[in-house]
């Protein structure tokens, strides 16, 4: 029998499903809705630089990719884009931040002040840039190839303002990409020209699926304090329902869902535990009748070990 696939909610839907669930006035609300905003605005900007990179045309062979992990020895990166042509290699990060940004050379901080004149200290982005370029390149030559790594760091908010850019590094915004571009691959380069398609292979063969663990251990939060029961799509609430074939039925307004308990069982796997029992699952969907809740592990293409009564299911992760 073929099973439907069990996976973690995204990054975004796993923050949204914690702060749904986390009682109104847990301390943590405010903090994780910050977090939801920040990871919100940071994946708009790189779905702007995406749509932008789509855009680019080169006199030259080249080849972009989006998201590559890598590691190597105890070290990962994680690259928002990769341009490569046969002789360079640019590694392309996007910032979505807003207000007046600041590169300061003398202290070394990157800080902005944003429109009510805040001042935000944050991670200069220039030092990450950099890291990953020497990484990258050391990654290259661990492979007996030649490239010149350079990096630019785009920022893709509309409402930003550079005072001040960093010495060493490219710094644009959306609009100026692909003049930046232009100019860092009209750079002549003396390495020999490398095959594309076998580099681009080599890459995707040896990405590193950043490991998730589940947001109640990330954020050190009890799962016994998370809001129990099924939310139900139309009404919103959470609470118990009764099954009937592959419908879940809420006890509140009626409403049938055919994808409720998939919902919950996701939620389950992203926010409290890579593993589950027929009994966390029924204890926190509110479920009652053991062999429902049989039925609806054994549906999904989950890792099974144990017996009968001591079965534990995991969630399939990348490797």
């Amino acid at each position: 029998m073929e099973r439907d696939d069990a996976i973690l909610l995204t990054e975004l839907k796993a923050l949204e499903a914690l702060i749904s669930r986390l009682p109104a006035q847990h301390s943590y609300r405010k903090f994780l809705e910050v977090e939801l905003h920040r990871t919100s605005a940071g994946k708009r900007g790189e779905e702007k630089l995406l749509k932008k990179l789509a855009e680019f045309n080169w006199k030259e062979t080249h080849l972009i990719l989006p998201d590559v992990s890598l590691s190597r020895d105890n070290m990962k990166i994680q690259l928002d884009s990769l341009l490569l042509t046969h002789s360079q290699a640019i590694i392309i990060e996007s910032k979505n931040i807003h207000g007046k940004i600041h590169f300061d050379v003398s202290t070394g901080e990157f800080f902005r002040y944003d429109n009510d004149g805040k001042k935000t200290t944050m991670e200069d982005p220039a030092i990450q840039l950099k890291r990953n370029m020497r990484f990258f390149d050391d990654w290259l030559k661990s492979k007996k190839l030649d490239l010149a790594v350079k990096g630019l760091i785009v920022f893709t908010s509309k409402e930003c303002e550079f005072i001040s850019k960093p010495q060493n590094v490219p710094v644009c915004k959306t609009y100026q990409l692909h003049d930046y571009l232009y100019s860092m691959l009209e750079a002549t380069s003396q390495q020999s020209p490398i095959n594309l398609k076998k580099l681009k292979k080599l890459i995707e063969s040896q990405q590193t699926p950043y490991k998730r663990i589940p947001l109640c251990d990330y954020y050190r939060i009890e799962p016994s304090i998370l809001i129990k029961g099924v939310r139900c799509g139309k009404c919103g609430s959470f609470g118990s329902g009764t099954i009937k074939r592959i419908y879940w039925y809420c006890n509140k307004c009626g409403n049938a869902d055919a994808h409720a308990m998939h919902n919950t069982l996701k939620e389950y796997f992203t926010l409290v535990s890579h593993t589950i029992s027929n009994s966390e699952l029924r204890k926190f969907s509110l479920l009652e009748s053991r062999h429902a809740a049989s039925r609806i592990l054994l549906k999904y293409d989950l890792e099974i070990s144990g017996e009968q009564k001591v079965r534990l299911y995991r969630v399939r992760l990348p490797n």
